[in-house]
């Protein structure tokens, strides 16, 4: 047991010692849970990166949908818009029982770890990005009761 405790507390000095920061990128969506056919509802979208090597929100898309995704309209779409950007919007929900969608879609860029999504996995630009899959995406449901 001896012969440990000295190995121990090196490897503690050395943990102590090397310092770890991992970055935080935040795509989140504000949206109600709920809402009466016909209201209008307020949905915020919020993106950024704690990231201190120049990285920045190199594009960020967002939408909404009124028919369960047959059809969008766009709210959002921006470039370079540095490290923190909030967007909001307000509109009417579709008819009874039809969900209404929002979705936003970030790719942080200008970093040393490239053009990376939310969890910091490199953007597949013809794939994920295109088809609006999660990661790079974002999704919410307002759910419209009947």
């Amino acid at each position: 047991m001896r012969n440990i405790l000295p190995s121990i507390f090196l490897l503690g000095l050395f943990a102590a010692a090397v310092p770890v920061h991992a970055v935080n990128r935040v795509v989140n969506i504000i949206a109600p849970a709920e809402a009466a056919a016909g209201s209008s509802v307020n949905v915020t979208v919020i993106a950024s990166t704690d990231a201190a090597d120049g990285e920045q929100i190199g594009f960020l898309h967002a939408e909404y949908s009124t028919d369960e995704g047959m059809t969008w309209t766009q709210f959002c779409n921006v470039e370079k818009s540095g490290a923190e950007l909030s967007r909001s919007v307000s509109f009417p929900v579709g008819a009874k029982g039809v969900k209404t969608l929002v979705r936003a879609r970030v790719a942080f860029r200008g970093g040393k770890a490239g053009d990376v999504d939310f969890r910091g996995n490199a953007i597949q630009w013809g794939e994920t990005w295109e088809k609006w899959r999660t990661p790079p995406a974002r999704f919410a449901i307002i759910y419209v009761p009947r």
